[in-house]
């Protein structure tokens, strides 16, 4: 398992102070990155071999988020390999360590020269040091679809969106379907299903239905592709509403 330590700074506050959403997951893509590149199995050992583990869903479960100058510890590891697909867990605890989010994620090693998935070598598993299994509820990895949805922002992809795999960083589309939550909105959980990539300067639009308390976004492009599906819970006050408080810090923007 690899961990690391750090203050909860100003500049990925929103404005009730505490840490938004698409910054928790910077966290723990950092993580994964950080424990790559001090292991066997790093960036540029992937991209030497054409390879690129590509993220396929997460699932992030929300207890509360940082608040300003709170230290806090990031942690991940990998739990299994099925085929194509690479199994990693995260969490994130508070000042006084208990875990106040944790995280499952499934990944896709993908043959970046024939655009295909491939299975990984023994050799590259075993560059891997796995984990027992976290201890959540885990949501299945693809998102079933409320509805057709209403139609309600658009969205062009911009050249700072853009990572190192050429297409736009997977945390930047949670951060496109917050925009459409409504600004009390409570989140206790996030779920993301990637279907495919979107590159600088697509046109992504953003299609939303909510039943009960699920706010469900479907990104998609010009022509009615699918990029992506992002789910988010949200808790309600007993009269329906969204709720607009919640213990510590509440998962809001």
């Amino acid at each position: 398992m690899y961990t690391y330590e750090m203050n909860a700074g100003y500049s990925v506050m929103d404005a009730t102070l505490c840490m938004t959403i698409p910054a928790i997951l910077d966290c723990f893509q950092d993580a994964a990155i950080f424990e790559a590149e001090n292991g066997r199995i790093t960036v540029d050992y992937l991209y030497g071999r054409h390879l690129a583990w590509l993220l396929s869903s997460w699932q992030i479960v929300i207890d509360r988020r940082p608040k300003l100058n709170e230290r806090i510890g990031i942690a991940t590891a990998p739990y299994d390999f099925r085929g194509f697909l690479g199994y990693r867990n995260f969490t994130m605890t508070g000042a006084d360590d208990t875990v106040i989010v944790r995280a499952a994620s499934i990944w896709t090693l993908v043959d970046t020269q024939k655009g295909c998935p491939v299975r990984p070598a023994q050799e590259m598993q075993d560059g891997y040091e796995l984990a027992p299994k976290l201890e959540m509820a885990y949501a299945p990895r693809k998102i079933a679809l409320l509805g057709d949805g209403e139609e309600r922002e658009h969205f062009t992809v911009r050249r700072y969106q853009i990572d190192s795999n050429h297409h736009m960083n997977n945390v930047e589309y949670v951060r496109l379907a917050m925009e459409t939550l409504p600004k009390q909105a409570e989140i206790r959980e996030v779920r993301a299903e990637y279907k495919k990539a979107a590159r600088c300067g697509d046109s992504v639009t953003a299609v939303v239905t909510e039943a009960d308390d699920v706010h469900q976004v479907v990104l998609k492009d010009a022509a009615g592709g699918v990029y992506a599906v992002v789910e988010f819970s949200c808790t309600r006050a007993p009269g329906g509403e969204l709720s607009a408080e919640a213990d510590g810090c509440p998962a809001r923007e």
